[in-house]
């Protein structure tokens, strides 16, 4: 059915609501429950799922209706179990899918660049965490959000959007309304409650069966699991990346990590994921971003140890000069992006012999410049395998999300879409809106 341009567009609420009004809490049924459900009233939710087909000019037997949704609500079941979850999604790293998969299609994305318009318009861009929605009506458009979480109560921006829908819906509908769920990150995948994005493709099912409307779902980030605050990969550091560099297989790595004091060898699945990533893409990175900058003299406090027997007066000359001259090499080389032996080789340039004069003995000066190299090494190694983790969890959460999105659209691909939204380049510059 083609989407028609609608010339009335009203806001459900007042204001932009950058702190989510108190609602209560809603208790999200389990999945067993509604499945439990399902097999009780089968046959009611078959005939009304095999009109809504027969409405659209399709047609859906009682029979297969039920086996679609017994095998929607087992597929659900599956994700809520994280951990076999995770080492699925940790199979499918060892060989890396086009990520193209997981964007909407065309018709839909220009949907929600246009709602996506009206709402910047009127409440400003925004980069971090908030979901808003839209109900596409024949009439009309009602636009409700934006919704910021509150961690606090533990409820998300999602949650909100749940709550708002389920209202407008039991207020009052009609057959051909169209949902539209915006959320900045992709709805999470795990939580002490149920996750988001079970909450959100349960709710969309249960809308299509019982009112008959369809549910597009768009995000400008992969979340994942838990987003930013991915634990999975915190114990690969400098060594256990050398180490599998090192050795041609998980074995031979196992073997070499085995005889190091410092390293307790990963999973199969992680150090594969690691070595993947070792030798599939360019990995130029910066050593410092601009948020990191505060950061930068902690790595080359041992320079500041070697002169601390000396006098006052002569401690405190060596210190001033010595930090200037860090933060020179910090104005000159923190931003570059290059490989990491280019990194280590820019450091080996950065000489500190104008830095002293003649006022500090060759001894010195020699010991000084050593312990400089040696904490710009550490620095460098600590900022490679920094960048490694940041690449793997952002690989993580992508193939989390296009995992659950190839799992359920099988069961979904007529009432629900979810997907990345694809914005121009204009617009991802001008807002600040790409990045996972």
């Amino acid at each position: 059915m083609e989407l028609h341009m609608l010339n009335h567009k009203r806001r459900l609420s007042t204001g932009c609501e950058k702190e989510p009004q108190p609602c209560a809490k809603k208790c999200f049924t389990s999945v067993h429950t509604l499945l439990d459900r399902y097999q009780t009233h089968h046959s009611y939710g078959a005939t009304q799922h095999t009109t809504l087909r027969a409405n659209c000019g399709g047609h859906l037997c009682t029979c297969e209706a039920e086996n679609l949704t017994t095998g929607f609500f087992e597929q659900i079941s599956s994700w809520s179990d994280t951990q076999c979850s995770v080492e699925k999604i940790l199979d499918h790293l060892e060989v890396k899918e086009n990520t193209d998969a997981i964007l909407l299609d065309n018709r839909v994305n220009k949907k929600f660049l246009e709602f996506h318009r009206d709402i910047t318009e009127e409440c400003g861009a925004e980069e971090k965490q908030h979901s808003w929605a839209v109900v596409e009506k024949r009439e009309e458009i009602v636009m409700y959000g934006p919704y910021y979480p509150n961690y606090s109560k533990g409820e998300h921006s999602e949650d909100f959007i749940i709550k708002q829908t389920q209202e407008l819906l039991e207020d009052d509908f009609s057959r051909d309304w169209k949902v539209y769920v915006f959320t900045m990150n992709s709805p999470c995948l795990a939580r002490n409650i149920n996750p988001c994005m079970i909450n959100l493709v349960q709710k969309a099912q249960e809308w299509w069966r019982v009112y008959g409307v369809k549910t597009h779902i768009g995000f400008v980030r992969c979340w994942g699991f838990k987003g930013s605050k991915e634990t999975l990969f915190r114990d690969i550091n400098y060594s256990q990346v050398d180490c599998i560099n090192q050795t041609e297989n998980h074995e031979e790595y196992v073997k070499a990590a085995t005889d190091r004091t410092d390293l307790n060898p990963l999973c199969k699945n992680l150090s594969s994921a690691v070595k993947r990533l070792l030798r599939s893409v360019n990995l130029s990175f910066p050593l410092m971003s601009i948020e990191q900058a505060q950061d930068w003299k902690c790595y080359f406090k041992k320079t500041h140890s070697i002169y601390e027997s000396k006098p006052e007066d002569e401690k405190k000359d060596l210190t001033q000069k010595l930090n200037a001259a860090i933060g020179a090499a910090q104005a000159l080389l923190s931003e570059k992006i290059g490989s990491f032996d280019e990194h280590l080789e820019s450091g080996k340039a950065f000489t500190l012999d104008q830095t002293f004069g003649f006022s500090v003995s060759d001894v010195l000066r020699d010991e000084v410049s050593l312990t400089f190299q040696q904490c710009w090494k550490e620095m460098v190694q600590d900022k490679y395998a920094e960048f490694i983790r940041g690449k793997l969890m952002e690989e993580f959460n992508q193939c989390a999300v296009q995992l659950f999105i190839k799992d359920i659209v099988k069961f979904t691909n007529e009432y629900l879409h979810i997907g990345r939204i694809q914005f121009s380049e204009e617009e991802s510059k001008g807002q600040k809106l790409f990045g996972n």
